[in-house]
């Protein structure tokens, strides 16, 4: 009896939470914090203040622990201590890893279809402001130094896989796309759930067995490897190969509060493309009242969609880096605004 309960509690579990799969894989993430940790080896007194608060930790390795902390199935491990405390401080953590909004909207704005307070965009600019001391604990985290570095680590990787940030709706029939903002403009929540059907940043997308947003977590991941000449998955000369050849326009302006926006906004464009440029079959109901649709991937779609990651965790991985400069050089002094040396690309022992 007390196994059958624990299975279906497992399986209500699966059924809440839209996001049970891995954000740009482990594979993605670790490149994402590789990159960044190769980056900053430029910057050696701020990768030493990275390393002290991470207790000598890699960005790589501290990048996956946001989705750890989600439980057993995502690291094959028990919950660590600090982070069954970012649980118990952050029950809502799961929403924390991406936004859904309309990719008929031009840019992300809080308050609309999709968006919520503790939503991708909201938590990291947070924890940014949390890591340069700017902000009272108070908001939609509770974060102390270290969780809000990590978390930085981490959603840094999510916010720049499109499916994490845009997504396609359709009226209650499952029949007709359609923008939540218009048609349930004057509903509680926009009348997603009810008037709306949400494809769950892709999740509800089907590609035989898989979904469309665990095509683009994973997938295009193993695609961009490929592009980059990495056929083994070692995430050691992946990230070696994108530091080699920096993507263009990676470079963030403005306030670092403000960068969560501007990347989001990135990856809207990336997500309209992304969910407009394949073929959508008619919606059919599903068990929870959901809907399922069959999607089938439109001719260079593969290859397509293989360069946008290949760019996109290039340009996350060079951003963190750059957001920990700029948040690490006041406390740090001006000096350590000047890099060091260049960036080894050769592998390590």
């Amino acid at each position: 009896m007390k196994r059958a309960a624990t299975i279906l509690v497992v399986a209500l579990c699966v059924l809440c939470d839209s996001r049970l799969a891995w954000s740009w894989s482990g594979n993605g993430h670790r490149t994402v914090g590789m990159i960044a940790d190769l980056v900053l080896e430029r910057y050696p007194k701020i990768r030493e203040r990275v390393a002290a608060i991470l207790e000598g930790n890699s960005l790589s390795e501290a990048s996956v622990w946001a989705d750890c902390a989600k439980g057993y199935r995502y690291c094959h491990r028990s919950l660590t201590d600090e982070e069954k405390a970012f649980v118990k401080h952050n029950p809502g953590h799961h929403v924390f890893h991406y936004t859904d909004v309309p990719i008929q909207q031009g840019a992300y704005q809080a308050g609309t279809a999709g968006t919520a307070d503790n939503d991708i965009v909201r938590v990291l600019a947070h924890a940014i402001n949390v890591l340069r001391g700017k902000t009272p604990n108070q908001g939609p985290a509770t974060l102390n130094e270290r969780e809000a570095l990590w978390l930085i680590a981490h959603l840094a990787g999510d916010i720049h896989q499109p499916l994490h940030v845009g997504a396609i709706y359709y009226d209650k029939d499952c029949a007709s796309v359609v923008d939540p903002n218009v048609v349930g403009k004057n509903l509680p929540e926009f009348g997603i759930g009810s008037l709306v059907a949400s494809t769950h940043g892709g999740n509800e997308l089907k590609i035989g067995s898989k979904s469309l947003h665990a095509y683009w977590d994973d997938g295009t991941v193993k695609g961009a490897m490929r592009l980059a000449g990495v056929r083994d998955l070692a995430i050691d000369g992946f990230a070696k190969v994108v530091v080699a050849a920096p993507p263009q326009a990676w470079r963030p302006t403005g306030d670092p509060e403000t960068w969560p926006t501007q990347w989001a906004n990135e990856s809207l464009l990336l997500a309209r493309g992304a969910l407009t440029q394949i073929e959508i079959g008619s919606g059919s109901a599903e068990a929870g009242g959901k809907c399922g649709w069959p999607v089938t991937l439109q001719r260079n779609y593969t290859d397509w969609s293989n360069r946008q990651t290949l760019a996109q965790l290039g340009k996350a991985g060079f951003r963190l880096a750059e957001l920990l400069r700029v948040i690490f050089v006041p406390q740090l002094g001006s000096g350590e605004d000047q890099p060091t040396g260049s960036i080894s690309t050769r592998p390590r022992r």
